[in-house]
């Protein structure tokens, strides 16, 4: 990609460009804003859209993303671009990255006239590095990432967005209700996902968000989570170790239900008195599930996993 040269969207590809005038917006709850109904404009089924035009909620989303207006702002998923116009009132460089090349243009010719800093890109985030997203408006790190996110596709791009090189700083993402609290987890009710997530960031429920809020209505309601970076990875983890580490927490997680002792004989092979050995070194309950770890427990039991055998976690 070249910054400044409008391309079209393809496989490889991300595009931007032109002007025009900004239709004006009366949407309600739950209701299509009335450029888009002009246009006769409706969502893909297909990539999951689902459109928040509550304008107080847009309001609060921006609001929880935007903390300084000189920090780029990364938006994922820009749609019809209502949470857009929230984010370039707040920062002066927002990249509004949409795969919908209708959407797209439609944002771009809606709001660029308005907003010179704002710089709308037809893409596939999980294509490119943000990077090289931001790189679309001359704009680098350190940043920010914001979005309302397909609930089929919230897992991959936020662990994209986690584990690229340099990461946002702040993350505040709109998802599935039941995503948001796996995502953010809590004693007792810890999952893989908040484990991968916790090893990075921060999580934080902010708060909620009815379906009413949506254009049209999804049949689930949703939730705003928060993550803040770490400078580092948590519990010491190490580039090397990192992936070691996961196949242990996705081992551990392969049966929730089950008692922890049980879940590692079964997907390790070990004997169990050698299982019970180190799970009494790293301190656990050899009877406790999986989602009762914390990701302290999880950073125990991977050193006394390895001190113990120390090719099991090889994973090349």
């Amino acid at each position: 990609m070249s910054p400044g040269q409008p391309q079209r969207r393809s496989s490889s590809k991300a595009s931007k460009s032109s002007k025009a005038s900004r239709p004006a917006r009366d949407a309600g709850p739950g209701e299509a804003p009335v450029f888009l109904r002009k246009l006769g404009l409706r969502p893909r089924k297909s990539l999951g859209q689902h459109f928040l035009v509550d304008e107080m909620l847009l309001a609060d989303i921006a609001s929880a993303a935007v903390r300084d207006r000189t920090v780029p702002v990364l938006e994922i998923g820009a749609g019809p671009g209502v949470l857009t116009q929230e984010l370039v009132a707040r920062a002066d460089t927002v990249v509004a990255v949409e795969i919908d090349e209708d959407l797209s243009a439609l944002t771009r010719a809606r709001l660029s006239p308005e907003y010179p800093g704002l710089t709308v890109v037809n893409a596939d985030v999980l294509d490119f590095e943000p990077v090289e997203l931001l790189a679309e408006a001359g704009a680098e790190p350190p940043f920010i990432a914001v979005g309302n996110l397909p609930y089929y596709i919230t897992q991959p791009i936020v662990r994209k967005l986690l584990e690229s090189d340099p990461a946002p700083e702040h993350i505040v993402v709109l998802v599935q209700r039941e995503v948001a609290q796996r995502m953010v987890g809590g004693p007792g009710k810890e999952s893989l996902l908040s484990m991968s997530i916790k090893v990075y960031g921060e999580p934080r429920y902010l708060f909620d968000v009815p379906a009413t809020a949506f254009w049209p209505p999804p049949k689930v309601q949703s939730a705003v989570v928060a993550i803040d970076r770490l400078p580092e990875p948590a519990i010491g983890l190490t580039a090397e170790t990192i992936e070691p580490f996961f196949h242990l927490v996705r081992a551990g997680f392969a049966q929730p239900r089950k008692q922890l002792h049980n879940i590692l004989v079964e997907e390790s092979g070990y004997e169990r008195g050698a299982i019970l050995d180190v799970l009494a070194a790293a301190g656990i309950d050899p009877a406790a599930r999986p989602q009762h770890l914390s990701l302290e427990d999880w950073g125990r039991l991977f050193r006394a996993f390895i001190a113990a055998f120390p090719d099991a976690l090889d994973v090349r």
